[in-house]
């Protein structure tokens, strides 16, 4: 028995040593670049509609995080960024609609419809930011999206910060456990080795020690 327990408690050491360091590599990726309190504009990073064309939860919540930063005076124009990437309907579009459903004027409230991803969400977002003159943008997410917005961002010459929008009230633990995880991993390789779907959308990525 002894030689089954003693590998037994080696792959739990080698296990919790290699979480460990997934944890330390993730969580030390800096959440903005700017200690600055007022930007030149609110970028709500994109999830997709409903099949109908509604908004879905976790959009909602981001929208309504933006707006709520929006009427707090944090900056003038809001950002919706996200193409149809999992039904015919334009995650930036849907989002924008509700902006304006919920009171904010159509003049202050964009939308980028073309990206597939976060990757393209930034770069496609940046060219609007530039034909604009925006330098400065609070970028606002979920809990577990923002730092790999972050390590995405950072490539960009723009004075940046995360906002995070709380996950819907009923949203399932199930689901947001899974989020966490899977983030946790993918962010982690990315800040390693790269993003391997970034292509002409972002330079390579190389890793950068964590700071405490």
């Amino acid at each position: 028995m002894r030689g089954p327990l003693r590998l037994l408690r080696i792959f739990g050491i080698v296990l919790a040593t290699a979480i460990a360091c997934l944890a330390v590599i993730y969580f030390s990726i800096p959440m903005n670049d700017t200690q600055q309190g007022q930007f030149d504009v609110i970028l709500v990073l994109g999830n997709p509609a409903k099949s109908d064309g509604s908004i879905g939860p976790v959009a909602r919540s981001r929208v309504l995080e933006g707006i709520r930063q929006y009427r707090a005076g944090v900056a003038p124009n809001l950002l919706m960024t996200g193409g149809a990437v999992q039904n015919r309907f334009a995650e930036a579009q849907v989002m924008q609609q509700f902006a304006r459903s919920q009171g904010v004027p159509p003049s202050a409230v964009f939308a980028e419809g073309e990206s597939q991803n976060t990757i393209q969400n930034a770069y496609y977002s940046y060219k609007i930011m530039q034909a604009h003159d925006w330098t400065s943008v609070l970028i606002v997410s979920s809990p577990t999206h923002l730092r790999r917005a972050s390590l995405i961002f950072r490539n960009y010459p723009l004075e940046w910060k995360m906002d995070e929008a709380p996950w819907p009230q009923d949203y399932p633990l199930r689901k947001r456990l899974w989020f966490w995880c899977s983030e946790i991993g993918y962010t982690s390789y990315g800040r390693i080795f790269g993003f391997p779907n970034a292509h002409q959308y972002l330079p390579h990525t190389h890793f950068t020690l964590p700071r405490f």
